[in-house]
């Protein structure tokens, strides 16, 4: 019988009903972050190209208030970028770094959280099984060990945690790991372009 059945999960007790509730903030998370971090959503070229244009155009003051008029955090960068046309490239670099810094939280939303999943999945499916086992020596005191059906419920409640548990873990590591990784390539990247901005504004100003 697959152990994510009903059957097998109303055998697991109270505890994969927490566990549930954690997968689905888990997907939740997951399914955000996925749309959000998508490449069109973070580096909008278009929008980035429209900028260059007007600094490489000798408009600057145009392409600080094009990049002002959008949220998105690529603009935010180069707006550090572009306030800041007098800075040296080692002092523009700390000024995109910083920059940088304050739109990492944006990107790193809830990861966190679904790191902490991932971290407590397995412990609730730990303590699933101590409780089975409870049960189980509690029964085989109580009952001795001829009462198969009550000893099969605590084991299975030891189990059903424990496999429930590594289900929901493995998953959230996993995704994890690959969104706080897309997250820096991400980042590093607004840093690339907004370097190449400052670049062509310099040569403007010479």
């Amino acid at each position: 019988m697959n152990f994510l059945s009903p059957e097998m999960l109303a055998q697991g007790g109270p505890i994969v009903l927490v566990q549930l509730v954690v997968s689905v903030v888990a997907l939740a998370i997951v399914l955000e972050r996925l749309v959000y971090l998508r490449h069109s959503n973070i580096v909008k070229l278009d929008l980035y190209h429209e900028v260059l244009r007007l600094v490489a155009g000798g408009q600057p003051k145009v392409a600080l208030e094009t990049a002002k008029g959008d949220p998105s955090p690529m603009m935010r960068i180069c707006e550090a970028a572009l306030s800041h046309p007098e800075q040296t490239q080692d002092q523009l670099r700390e000024t995109i770094e910083d920059a940088g810094r304050h739109e990492a939280p944006r990107l790193e939303r809830y990861l966190t959280s679904l790191q902490t999943i991932a971290v407590i999945s397995p412990l609730l499916g730990l303590l699933g099984t101590v409780t089975g086992m409870m049960r189980v020596f509690e029964t085989i005191v109580t009952e001795g060990n001829g009462n198969t059906s009550l000893l099969a419920g605590g084991i299975s409640e030891a189990m059903v945690t424990t496999a429930v548990g590594l289900t929901i873990a493995i998953p959230a590591l996993v995704f994890y790991s690959y969104l706080s990784r897309r997250a820096e390539n991400l980042l590093i990247e607004m840093e690339r372009y907004a370097l190449r901005l400052h670049a062509t504004l310099g040569r403007r100003s010479k």
